[in-house]
């Protein structure tokens, strides 16, 4: 099924109060771990990092006990929500797409946050991270692994492969580890970390 006007979509899903909470209550609350210990590995501690789509806010959670943590949603909902049980955190309402800021970072995180945007949408959004990225800055992301694009609910659901993204990387990234995960099942997820390059 094509999808329709794909990102406006996608979007007001996460602005339906019912269908934000049934998100948070479905999420695992360790989902991020795995990725989060990745970034530790690679990255100083105290380094500024924006995380992308910090949706109940978990992952933001654990960054945030070794990272200067700047948090970003699409969703006003999801924000809000947040704000609600940590209202001094340093949060953005930011698209994805176009990450209209003017700060820098030092290492950029996404867990599943970026599956909604079309692969033209996603490599003009890899070339945005490039731009907000301090010298030798990081990049890690997390995928749903595979080659089909659905549709559920209105929200666009887009897999990718180790190769894609890497072909989608290649010109603006140094490929530092790639490989499968789990997060539902068995190798379900695929996660990129990557160091720009200058």
């Amino acid at each position: 099924m094509q999808p329709r006007a794909g990102r406006a979509i996608s979007m007001d899903y996460y602005e339906d109060k019912k269908k934000v909470q049934s998100y948070i209550n479905f999420t695992p609350s360790n989902d991020g771990s795995m990725l989060v210990d990745k970034l530790v590995e690679a990255l100083p501690q105290g380094s500024r990092v924006l995380e992308i789509g910090i949706g109940p806010g978990k992952d933001f959670d654990l960054l945030a006990r070794h990272f200067d943590v700047v948090g970003s949603d699409y969703s006003q909902e999801f924000l809000r929500l947040y704000r609600l049980r940590n209202d001094h955190a340093h949060l953005l309402h930011l698209d994805a797409r176009t990450l209209q800021t003017d700060l820098t970072f030092d290492a950029i995180f996404s867990n599943k946050a970026l599956i909604h945007m079309s692969r033209k949408e996603l490599r003009g959004s890899f070339v945005r991270q490039r731009d907000v990225l301090n010298t030798e800055g990081l990049i890690l992301h997390s995928f749903w692994y595979g080659r089909e694009e659905q549709e559920f609910e209105g929200l666009r659901l887009i897999q990718h492969t180790e190769q894609e993204l890497e072909s989608m990387l290649e010109d603006y990234f140094e490929i530092l580890d790639i490989g499968r995960h789990a997060k539902m099942s068995e190798d379900d997820s695929v996660y990129v970390l990557a160091r720009k390059k200058n």
